[in-house]
Parts: C-alpha cells; structure tokens; sequence
C-alpha cells in the first residue's frame, strides 16, 4: 500500500470513489494508480484483503483491542485469519490507521484517494462515527455506476463462486447459473446504490458521476475528467493494470436469466 520509498506527501485534496461492486472501479482504480497522480486510490476500508494483512504487518496498524487479542488467538490455533471483524481493532488505532494510510499513499500532488463500496463506507466509517471529512482535506466526490445492472448482478454472482474478483487472480472454480443468486444480487446493488442516494443528498453532494459503459467504451475520455476533477490534468493516460472480465458466459446468463424472468428487463437497458 506504500507507493514508494518517497518522504510522506500532506493530504491537501481527497479523492473519494464512491462505488458498488462490479461497477469497473478496481479498472479504474488501477489506471488512477498507474498516474502516480491521482492518490494510490484502493479500498483501504476493506480488512479482508492481502493489502490489509500486509500492510498491518508493516505498519502494525491498526491493532487488536482485547478481544480482538483474545479471539485472535483463538482463531490462530485453527489457522484462521485474526482480523474480519471491525469490532476487533481499538477505535483510536483505526484512525491512526487511517492516518497512516493516507501518509503513505498521498501523491506527490497532495491527493489520497480512496475507493469505497457502500458497506465499507457504512461500518468501518460512519457507524464509528467517521465520515470522509476524517483527513481534513477537501473531497473531490467521484461515482462509479453500471448501466446495466443485470450484468452487475451476474458479474458479482461469479466473482462469488468462482473467488476471482480481477483478471489478477485465479479461479477457484467454475461458476454454475443460479437464478435466485442473481436476483439477490440485483437486491444488493439496488440497496447500495440506493444508499449511496440517500446519503449525497442529506449531505448536498453531487459528485461526478461516471459509469462502466463510459469507462470501457472511451477510457482515454473518462481518465480525463477525473484528472480534470482533482486539478491535476495528464498528458498520457496509462493502460490499466487489470483487464475486463465480461465474456460470452455472461450474455448467455442474461439471455437465460431474462427469458425465466422478463420482468426484470428494465434492469438490463442501458441508458
């Protein structure tokens, strides 16, 4: 999560990516990276991932409280990993982890930016009273959306069977169709876009709004503004370090999944 050997930049600008699963943004975020311009934007709010464990390892941030000390313990013993629940870290070495986080990664430009799926956002944030505001700096809103939502649900559908939530990572195992799953998918990004919703507008923001089908259909374009969004316009933009998952498998899902249940139609028009 460090970007480099470099003295700590001061956050002056955070870019806060708003977004929902499978919507592109670990695309995006990969070529945001890549500027060296734009923050080392990842999801520095998920505790599930190889980057929190290493980076906890390096930073010892941020630490278990005593229970989390104690089922950690525990957890060790049967091999299991110490650390998938919120409630198991201190409130004040979280924040320091935020802290520490947003020191290692500002660019030289002085932007950190962060990518938040809703849930994320919702528990290791607000729920500990937290908001973005936490680094002092002003917020440059970005929201990553997906037009088709019906293909969302069913990219999310295989990401879960199959563990392979980017082109970087290795099946483990084929994913088999499944109606139901697909309609609890299309549940859960209703929820959080909706929740993302409500929250912009209680707090009066309106963030650029970018979707999927803008990104992969004029990459070049959409970069672009972004970059234009944190005053930091870039001559080249760089390819991403991730390529898109879409295949032939997921239209034939949609075309199944539409033919069983056309009432969901809607979902899969594109704006």
């Amino acid at each position: 999560m460090n970007h480099s050997g470099q003295s700590p930049n001061p956050t002056t600008s955070l870019l806060a990516i708003a977004s929902v699963h499978r919507t592109g943004s670990t695309l995006l975020c990969s070529i945001l990276r890549a500027t060296g311009l734009a923050g080392m934007p990842m999801e520095y709010l998920n505790i599930h991932t190889k980057n929190f464990a290493n980076f906890r390892a390096e930073n010892y941030l941020p630490k278990l409280n005593a229970r989390g000390i104690a089922v950690g313990a525990l957890r060790k013993l049967t091999g299991r990993n110490a650390w998938r629940n919120i409630d198991y870290f201190s409130q004040s070495s979280w924040r320091e982890y935020l802290d520490r986080a947003a020191e290692l990664n500002t660019t030289p430009n002085g932007v950190f930016g962060i990518k938040m799926h809703w849930n994320q956002y919702d528990e290791h944030m607000l729920q500990r009273g937290l908001t973005a505001s936490h680094w002092g700096a002003p917020i440059k809103w970005l929201r990553i959306t997906r037009e088709n939502e019906l293909r969302q649900a069913i990219s999310l559908v295989r990401a879960e069977q199959s563990k392979q939530w980017n082109s970087n990572m290795t099946a483990k195992g084929e994913p088999v169709y499944n109606e139901s799953e697909i309609i609890t998918a299309l549940d859960t990004i209703s929820s959080a876009n909706k929740s993302w919703d409500v929250y912009f507008t209680q707090h009066a923001i309106a963030p650029l709004h970018i979707t999927y089908e803008q990104l992969t259909r004029d990459m070049d374009a959409t970069v672009r503004r972004i970059m234009d969004l944190i005053d930091t316009p870039i001559e080249t933009i760089p390819a991403p370090q991730t390529k898109r998952q879409s295949d032939g498998a997921s239209k034939q899902w949609e075309s199944q999944f539409l033919d069983a249940r056309p009432e969901f139609r809607s979902r899969a028009a594109t704006m």
